[in-house]
């Protein structure tokens, strides 16, 4: 993005103190991590639980010239203000104006409980050199991570590859107003947040959302509340469903667990053969997800083929770690829920190695009740033979 102070202002219907003619090509929350100082405007987002407004005269020291804020400040006076009602309604108005501006011609949406970040990596590395592709930093798929994401997209972008996240009921619709995307994805729907649901159905409910005004929609259709309400509610859509059940349209047909053989993947009636190292189901799932979005966007079988056996691991979520003294160290310090701890242990399982030991903290975010969370916890653990567990928390 490149707006100058006074488009902003205008765009978001703000009031503009101070220079209208800066120009900004990048809009940062964080005030400990900034960038080409003078193209950056600094929002002060206010939340419930903390104001950014106690970092404003941080960022003036660091030479930021423009701020937007909820409050005016009139003591820094070489300072450029741009002044809202709300800060995070602002970032998600500029950013839907924004995506409205650009020349994307194909927007996928990711949404999940687990490997939504791992997806859109992957999906990125695949897409990269066949179009001039953005897509999402890091996790960044919240009410204010999905705007500042959507801020990324250049005029020479044609592609965008997006996270959204939920945690709370009513969110989603609030993002989908921002982001509609035309290919929607669905990931595994795990436990992660489900706290804050009544139950299963409200959580997947209110995840689909997302996919209101899609064209397409790649679901994982091993849940079997996934696949019965995708369908009775997007049933006019074109739906691809993917996992390990043989139900689904793109499917495992062979052996996976035999690591001599390839892994055979249906696409409707046709098969790909691909040599894999990983086979835990985790990951087999997410490369499901990556079959099927390649297929839709008619990428053709021998290029998938070679994309997805280059694929490489992404950081914090199963990451593989040469340490000393040949120790292997399993990094799966990302968003802990009872499924991942499950892959991560079937994960370490392909290891052959003779010591294994175990660091592992609480897990949060779950509805289940602590006694009955932490039995299943260490029923999984006994299993696994660990030499050493460290339990923090």
């Amino acid at each position: 993005m490149i707006y100058s102070t006074l488009q902003i202002s205008q765009l978001t219907d703000s009031k503009l103190i101070g220079n209208p003619d800066i120009l900004i090509s990048n809009i940062s929350f964080d005030s400990r991590n900034l960038y080409s100082i003078s193209d950056t405007a600094f929002i002060a987002i206010n939340t419930k639980n903390n104001s950014g407004e106690k970092y404003i005269s941080s960022v003036v020291e660091k030479g930021v010239k423009v701020i937007i804020s909820e409050n005016y400040y009139p003591e820094y006076e070489d300072i450029t203000w741009i002044i809202t009602k709300n800060s995070i309604e602002f970032l998600q108005i500029l950013a839907k104006k924004h995506l409205e501006n650009s020349h994307l011609e194909n927007t996928i949406g990711i949404t999940g409980s687990n490997g939504k970040t791992i997806v859109k990596e992957w999906l990125y590395q695949c897409l990269w050199n066949e179009y001039s592709t953005v897509k999402s930093p890091k996790s960044f798929n919240s009410q204010i991570g999905l705007p500042i994401s959507l801020l990324q997209i250049n005029e020479e972008h044609q592609l965008g590859i997006f996270e959204v996240g939920i945690s709370k009921p009513n969110e989603m619709a609030k993002l989908e107003n921002i982001f509609a995307p035309k290919i929607g994805v669905l990931t595994h729907i795990g436990s992660a947040h489900s706290s804050n649901f009544k139950n299963e159905e409200e959580l997947i409910n209110e995840k689909i959302i997302l996919f209101k005004e899609s064209e397409t929609i790649i679901y994982n259709g091993d849940n079997e509340l996934v696949y019965n309400l995708i369908n009775q509610l997007y049933s006019s859509k074109n739906l691809i469903s993917f996992g390990l059940n043989q139900r689904n349209d793109v499917r495992i047909s062979s052996d996976y667990k035999n690591p001599n053989e390839r892994i055979g993947i249906n696409y409707f009636d046709e098969e790909i053969r691909i040599s894999l190292q990983k086979r835990d189901e985790a990951t087999l799932s997410n490369i499901l997800a990556i079959v099927a979005i390649l297929k839709s966007l008619k990428i053709s079988n021998e290029k998938i083929v070679t994309k997805i056996q280059d694929l490489h691991s992404v950081e914090m979520r199963l990451e593989s770690v040469n340490g000393i003294r040949n120790n292997l160290i399993i990094n799966d310090s990302f968003n802990l829920d009872l499924d991942s701890l499950i892959i991560a242990y079937q994960f370490i399982n392909q290891y052959q190695k003779q010591k294994k030991s175990l660091i592992l903290t609480d897990i949060l975010d779950t509805i289940e009740e602590d006694e009955i969370l932490y039995k299943k916890v260490a029923e999984l653990t006994n299993e696994q033979d660990f030499e050493n567990i460290i339990l923090i928390g």
